[in-house]
């Protein structure tokens, strides 16, 4: 009699991988996870890259033997487009809302920045982008 239901609050967003359709928990077990899975969550999912590879960006479940990760964290030739910014966003503090990036841009367009300003109000600091990381991938500020 004792059933657990879940609130919309306690729901889960599963991320599927867009190079192998896998949760990017089992990106590692295809055979495609250099070379496709882990650059397409870097450039989509950055925070939960970061989860996944550890704050330093080395792999947790690397067996390197210098214990370096799969992939080189380089430095992006660009800063993130506003859609990066706002999945980066979502992803850091409400994931359920990343599926509705596209749709909010849309409604907010030619606004983003008023945006974001709401947002830091509601939520607190945007997270940074790596492009404006002066020293790489150096993490010697990490709150996390």
């Amino acid at each position: 009699n004792n059933r657990i239901i879940m609130s919309l609050e306690e729901r889960i967003t599963v991320v599927y991988c867009g190079a192998c359709g896998m949760p990017p928990e089992y990106c590692e077990y295809g055979p495609d996870y250099e070379s496709h899975c882990l650059p397409w969550l870097l450039k989509h999912h950055p925070a939960l890259y970061k989860k996944l590879k550890g704050n330093d960006g080395s792999d947790k479940n690397s067996n390197n033997e210098n214990g370096e990760g799969l992939l080189k964290k380089e430095r992006p030739t660009e800063p993130w487009t506003i859609e990066e910014r706002l999945t980066a966003y979502y992803e850091k503090y409400d994931p359920t809302k990343v599926d509705k990036v596209d749709s909010l841009l849309e409604k907010y367009e030619g606004k983003e920045e008023k945006l974001f300003q709401a947002l830091v109000k509601k939520y607190g600091p945007e997270p940074d982008d790596p492009y404006y990381d002066e020293d790489g991938d150096d993490d010697d500020h990490d709150d996390d």
